[in-house]
């Protein structure tokens, strides 16, 4: 099932329509959906696809100048689409891969031919593709990363789900396509993650450290990295603390990890008290990392002996919205970029982030351009928001140094029916349900 990807498909379609001979270069994570784009966007279109392995320069060229004969005979009619996959591949075992296929790109009719490379090596293409690729680099004509789902592709892709359900499976898998094509919406949320990550015959069993391998060298230091992220959302110096790797080793790897979108340097909001604020914060962006770094991995000797049952009882059932919690911070945070791209809200406002304070923490806010401010609180959680909820922030906005201009309250449950009457009178309080998302 397709969804999703407008704006790419915008831009492949957009160097499809050129008069040149586009190079573009798609790249992302396994299992982001580089291929299914792919496919989406050649239906209908003459094309010609080559899947890159690892081969001999005798033997590589023998599977690709069929390839190219192919192209060769369909370029003369509608303009034809060459595509290469894991690309990268291609120059192990043949280093004058990129040379030999620069001076074949020259020698194609104007005109008559859309390249498209797929990679799933992001370090690769961000750090040494372009020296790699020599004359070839200066035919590149876009750069397409592709990245997860967003929340509202991924409800696209469950239909039937409730927004609570979806929000449920985004906190545990993430947007990561080939995960979430592993997710029975049939089944409940106990039973797909026994079946997928608990089972030892789960497909997602031994991802994480499948995937990390694949993707990155030295896996001890990842997953200790990780799993100290996986604890909250901490400095550079509890990095250091924890783990006794050095601080420009510490830099590195979360630099690698940021380059495959799993983890992020956190910018505070900083507001008029800059004194207020905790700087320097890195945590995970993928949710099925940190679902598995919070409860799989400190847990691992039980995970390898327990039965599934058993493990999920012991350190997952109770753990789950504190998993949840932040997706679901995420997704009103989505939903509040959209309202306003939409001209939804009171004003326009910049950039949403969150407030790491040094006494409280603010889930959601920003700043009109003419200085008005806008907070939010986001309640994961079986009980409704009440006015307790409401003035602790109050309390975490009082670090700004100034009183908030509007108050978007997001609650799973609901909200007390004191507060909801407040809001009822008050037009700069709204009150957003999973309903109403």
């Amino acid at each position: 099932m397709f969804v999703g990807r407008e704006r790419e498909l915008a831009m492949l379609e957009k160097s499809y329509q050129s008069a040149k001979n586009g190079v573009v270069v798609l790249y992302g994570r396994e299992g982001i959906g580089k291929t299914a784009l792919i496919r989406q966007f050649i239906k209908e279109k003459p094309y010609v696809y080559y899947q890159a392995r690892e081969l001999s320069e005798l033997e590589q060229n023998r599977f690709f100048d069929e390839k190219k004969e192919e192209l060769e005979s369909m370029s003369a009619g509608q303009k034809t689409c060459f595509i290469v996959d894991e690309f990268d591949l291609m120059q192990k075992g043949y280093k004058q891969f990129f040379a030999d296929f620069s001076d074949y790109v020259e020698k194609l009719p104007a005109g008559r031919v859309m390249i498209l490379l797929l990679s799933s090596s992001v370090q690769w293409v961000e750090n040494s593709m372009v020296s790699d690729m020599g004359n070839l680099a200066s035919a590149i004509t876009a750069f397409i990363k592709l990245k997860e789902f967003t929340f509202m592709e991924m409800m696209e892709r469950f239909p039937d789900s409730t927004t609570e359900e979806c929000v449920a499976i985004y906190g545990i898998m993430g947007g990561v396509p080939a995960y979430l094509n592993f997710w029975n919406p049939k089944e409940t949320i106990r039973k797909n993650i026994l079946r997928i990550i608990l089972d030892d015959k789960g497909v997602l069993h031994r991802e994480a450290q499948r995937f990390l391998k694949t993707a990155l060298r030295e896996l001890p230091f990842y997953s200790t990295i990780l799993s100290v992220l996986a604890e909250d959302e901490p400095k550079l110096n509890y990095l250091y603390n924890r783990t006794h790797f050095s601080r420009a080793k510490i830099s590195v790897y979360i630099k690698n990890l940021m380059q495959l979108d799993v983890a992020a340097k956190i910018f505070s909001y900083e507001p008029e008290k800059k004194d207020n604020i905790q700087k320097g914060l890195y945590g995970i962006t993928d949710s099925f990392l940190q679902f598995w770094y919070k409860l799989v991995y400190p847990n691992f000797s039980d995970f390898s002996i327990m039965e599934p049952e058993e493990f999920y009882a012991a350190h997952v059932r109770n753990h789950l919205d504190d998993i949840i919690k932040k997706a679901y911070i995420k997704v009103c945070r989505e939903f509040m970029e959209l309202m306003n791209l939409y001209n939804r809200l009171p004003v326009k406002f910049k950039n949403f982030g969150s407030l790491y304070g040094k006494t409280g923490f603010i889930p959601l806010i920003a700043n009109s351009e003419s200085g008005e401010l806008l907070v939010g609180a986001c309640k994961w959680s079986n009980k409704p928001m009440d006015m307790k909820d409401f003035e602790k922030l109050l309390e975490d906005t009082s670090q700004t140094g100034k009183e908030a201009d509007y108050y978007y309250l997001f609650s799973k449950e609901g909200f007390t029916q004191d507060l909801a009457a407040m809001a009822q009178n008050m037009d700069n309080i709204q009150c957003i349900d999973l309903e109403e998302m």
